[in-house]
């Protein structure tokens, strides 16, 4: 019917062929259990025939809900961050929810460009990984009175909904894991240290290795961009500085994180070194690649899906007002050390 006369169908079209209320069609559509299952089933397929497609503008205006929530990731190629959105997807899709996805890039002004774009469609809330290099975004928020989530990194004088691997325990794992295999040398290849994941990592990091006595000289840093590219230049820069191959100045690398790590691999191989035969390579986050590289890296897992999940959570217990905006909820997940073939016992 709709393509020959390409009219909207309504819910009143619907109604009329089968001879039904518009409130039984209506209620049908939503799935209420008032209306019987083999009735429901009739509406459906009756209006997937006639082509019905729900009016979200229309139901916007009765209700001041859009169905619609925004996502803002610095990286939509990172795997981390995908996985994080499939958390929150699947919550969203269970509540007739639809999902925007804007890509920062990093960069604040891009952030802030998608953030006002989203809120001038009327999205009902925000899921925010945030650049960190300035605080524009929350305070569009904070203006807008909408419900939002921020995921993974935190601004240390700002209070917001948060949901977060704990980084701090992550860096410990990490740094705990290479002292028992014999470790005493380390360098860590870190993102840029304003970004509080990073900051929490090196802290937790270093917080295990001084209950052992030993001091911040022990570890050296690097920061580079959290890229495969970025793990390679630094890695490549500071293999160049070794006076002798054979007798490296670190023992064991800490990766920001896996993806920096597949950099490291690479630089590591230009030199003829062998992973972990001659150092050994530890990532974090545990993303789908880690297990195939070769060696397998051993890696911190910050379980990404369940921060979405929880994320998506809170955000609905906004939206349904079971939580007000002003009560700030932060919900922090305990990470898990994955030992793999990257990383291995020397000599103490």
């Amino acid at each position: 019917m709709q393509e020959e006369n390409d009219v909207a169908i309504t819910i009143k079209d619907i109604a009329e062929e089968l001879g039904v209320s518009f409130n039984t069609v209506s209620r049908a559509l939503r799935d209420m259990p008032d209306i019987g299952q083999d009735t429901t089933r009739l509406v459906k397929e009756t209006a997937a025939r006639l082509g019905y497609r729900k009016n979200f503008a229309a139901s916007y205006l009765k209700t001041t809900k859009s169905m619609m929530l925004g996502i803002i990731v610095p990286d939509i190629c990172n795997p981390v961050f995908s996985y994080m959105y499939k958390g929150i997807e699947k919550k969203c899709s269970e509540t007739n929810y639809s999902l925007l996805l804007g890509n920062s890039n990093g960069n604040p002004e891009e952030e802030s460009s998608i953030l006002n774009n989203m809120l001038d469609h009327g999205v009902d809330g925000v899921f925010l990984i945030p650049n960190m290099k300035n605080t524009q975004s929350y305070t569009q928020l904070e203006n807008a009175r909408i419900p939002y989530v921020v995921l993974q990194r935190k601004f240390a004088d700002l209070s917001t909904n948060l949901v977060q691997s704990n980084d701090y325990e992550g860096g410990y794992l990490a740094a705990e894991h290479l002292y028992q295999l014999g470790h005493r040398r380390f360098l860590y290849i870190s993102a840029h240290l304003y970004i509080s994941s990073a900051l929490d990592r090196y802290n937790g990091f270093m917080a295990y290795l001084k209950e052992q006595n030993l001091d911040e000289s022990v570890v050296q840093i690097l920061e580079c961009d959290s890229t495969r590219s970025g793990g390679y230049k630094a890695a490549k820069k500071w293999l160049e500085k070794q006076a002798d191959l054979t007798d490296l100045s670190a023992t064991a690398i800490f990766c920001f994180s896996d993806y920096v790590a597949y950099g490291v691999f690479s630089a590591i191989a230009k030199f003829n070194l062998r992973i972990p035969e001659d150092i050994s390579v530890i990532g974090y986050d545990n993303n789908e690649y880690s297990d195939m590289t070769s060696p397998a890296l051993t890696t911190v897992d910050i379980l990404p899906y369940q921060i979405g999940k929880q994320a998506s959570k809170i955000m609905f217990n906004l939206i349904q007002n079971k939580e007000t905006i002003n009560d700030h909820i932060e919900a922090v997940i305990s990470p898990k050390l994955i030992v793999r073939n990257s990383t291995k016992q020397i000599d103490v």
